[in-house]
């Protein structure tokens, strides 16, 4: 017995640390926390987050995980500047713990630097979704792929890493040739066919980015005008996470790179419909949608019908009041 004890314990040491999701409590946190943060319940994705920064203080995960759930709200309510300052301190408090986590060698050097890929993703996706392509979005998404480049040579089975490696070699293989010349000073040399057949990996093999995944691959559908597919991808988000409204919009952005205004507009009504017996508020959110195609049809007044009937289901929560306060002046214009 003693030698059996003695010989579990070396087999132990010489497998080096655990990686985190081997930790049963620590793999159902951030299933949990991913899970609430993609329904929009952010209260409880934060509650989650912070409590696995509490039993793992010197783990990147829950503090990264946390960081992610300001995105989503930044999503739902853009023009709050707060929203942007707390997700940037989060995540470069997650980057700080990770990169002291990578000296100390208590986990795993791959867990770790593929956290960091994820951190610098995600500030990268932050200021692409809210001010456009800058120096700060290409020089974020420079570290992530270094991260994310070194891991995969490491360890080419750890499948969730090739959601940024698949989305690098995808777009960055489909810049138009004429800026070629300067992608490649930033060592951009992508192969769009392999990134979606890496992005697809994730979807059937991932053990956290599924999802993640998901929205990569609607992304690059949409770019290749795959519209139908795409579309397959968008709905079973929504039936996954049918309290997700900033997925509206991507139905939005379906119809009107199509121009099908008239199917958008009613795709949108049957949905508040859908919606309206179980959650006001989603319902709401469906016909702001409707009017915006509206209005993209150029009937300003029909639009502003809708939005009066959104106004009279119930008063609308502070962030699509914002929203319909900014687009009821573009109206007027």
């Amino acid at each position: 017995m003693v030698r059996l004890c003695l010989a579990l314990l070396l087999a132990g040491q010489a497998a080096g640390p655990s990686f985190i999701y081997q930790d049963p409590a620590a793999d159902q946190a951030i299933r949990r926390a991913m899970h609430a943060t993609y329904s929009l319940d952010l209260v409880e994705a934060r509650k989650t987050a912070r409590t696995l920064q509490k039993s793992l203080p010197d783990h990147p995960a829950g503090f990264l995980l946390d960081a992610e759930t300001y995105w989503w709200e930044a999503q739902t309510d853009p023009t709050r500047e707060d929203i942007e300052d707390e997700y940037f301190r989060v995540q470069d408090r997650t980057v700080d713990i990770a990169e002291k986590a990578l000296k100390s060698k208590k986990y795993p050097v791959v867990e770790i630097k593929a956290y960091l890929a994820s951190a610098w993703g995600s500030k990268a996706r932050f200021r692409l979704t809210q001010d456009g392509v800058g120096w700060s979005t290409v020089r974020d998404g420079m570290h992530a792929h270094g991260y994310a480049e070194e891991v995969y040579k490491a360890a080419p089975d750890y499948t969730d890493i090739l959601v940024g490696i698949g989305a690098y070699n995808y777009f960055t293989g489909k810049i138009p040739g004429i800026l070629k010349p300067f992608a490649l000073l930033f060592g951009a040399r992508g192969n769009a066919p392999l990134g979606l057949q890496q992005i697809r990996t994730v979807i059937e093999k991932g053990r956290y980015a599924q999802t993640e995944a998901r929205i990569v691959l609607f992304t690059a559908l949409m770019k290749d005008e795959q519209y139908e597919k795409s579309l397959e991808v968008v709905k079973q988000l929504m039936a996954d996470y049918p309290g997700n409204y900033t997925l509206y919009p991507w139905v939005t952005e379906w119809h009107r790179d199509q121009e099908k205004f008239v199917s958008g507009i009613e795709y949108f009504e049957k949905l508040a419909a859908q919606k309206q017996p179980s959650s006001v508020k989603l319902a709401q959110y469906a016909l702001y949608e409707k009017a915006v195609l509206q209005s993209e049809q150029r009937r300003p007044a029909d639009a502003r019908a809708t939005l009066a009937r959104l106004k009279g289901l119930a008063p609308p929560d502070a962030a699509l009041a914002r929203t319909i306060r900014s687009f009821e002046s573009k109206l007027k214009s």
